[in-house]
């Protein structure tokens, strides 16, 4: 589990974790697109988080941020890349553009498009990125499939469970679509999620590997509130007030090693493997 860091206000001391994500959007400006960070140094202070710690960046967002990126044009995010590079950046996840039920279909066929060319102007950069693959019906994997077949260079993809296909009634299916394009393929494949703690078990039994990219262990935080585990399933979240000058590393600390602890036992190879027998 990776937990995405929004900012780095209310905590004082430096957060030692391995890994980190970093919202790809919250490194640029608003106005001009422009990095606010000349040096890793200064990017690492803001977020308060140690220089020694790997950083991922998360392109998932709602539409505004992902049409920003696209608006500067290929040199200005080719620029921009550059300097991510410079920052020691290890890996993005490409901007997850919309696909929607109620507009023409090649609009998402559009958006598709997006993806793989963003993913391309990632690595062509020099900054490995995993593939968003963003589909509403099984025809769009099956084209995710092919240009995953056609391209052995890609092997990390990404999801999101958080808004549409996290839906109760929708997430069993992108999990179903998911696993089937990770067994089409004839090589090892690594996903990064956001959301969708229901669905680690199945796709942990088709991917050689499967990263969480968790928001609530830093937002519950922000909101006072603590992880209890529930089993080894899930968590409850309990409130934990604090002073109102009072920091909350151990609280987020706490919830980041809470939702570790049960996004680990998801993902175990041997809940995997149940999952593929049908047990």
């Amino acid at each position: 589990m990776i937990p995405v860091i929004y900012h780095g206000n209310k905590r004082t001391e430096v957060y030692s974790g391995g890994v980190v994500a970093l919202s790809l959007y919250a490194l640029l400006s608003k106005a001009t697109g422009d990095l606010k960070f000349m040096s890793r140094e200064q990017l690492c202070d803001a977020f308060r988080i140690s220089t020694d710690t790997t950083i991922v960046l998360t392109g998932t967002h709602q539409d505004p941020p992902l049409e920003r990126w696209w608006s500067y044009g290929e040199a200005k995010t080719e620029e921009i890349i550059g300097l991510l590079r410079g920052l020691g950046i290890k890996l993005v996840t490409t901007p997850n553009y919309s696909l929607f039920a109620n507009a023409p279909r090649w609009d998402d066929m559009h958006s598709m498009k997006r993806i793989a060319l963003t993913f391309a102007q990632f690595v062509r950069g020099g900054i490995p990125a995993a593939l968003h693959v963003n589909g509403r019906t099984a025809k769009d994997f099956w084209r995710w499939r092919d240009f995953l077949c056609e391209r052995p260079e890609i092997t990390h993809l990404a999801y999101e469970f958080g808004t549409g296909a996290g839906r109760a009634a929708r997430s069993p299916q992108h999990a179903e679509w998911l696993t089937e394009l990770a067994r089409s393929v004839d090589r090892p494949l690594h996903i990064l999620v956001r959301g969708g703690l229901d669905v680690l078990p199945t796709l942990a039994a088709s991917f050689a590997g499967v990263t969480l990219l968790d928001t609530s262990a830093f937002m519950k935080t922000m909101n006072r509130q603590c992880a209890v585990p529930e089993g080894n399933r899930n968590v409850r979240w309990e409130l934990s007030p604090t002073a109102t000058n009072d920091e909350l590393e151990r609280l987020f600390i706490h919830n980041v090693t809470a939702l570790n602890d049960i996004a680990c036992l998801l993902t175990s190879p041997s809940r995997g493997e149940l999952i593929a027998s049908g047990s």
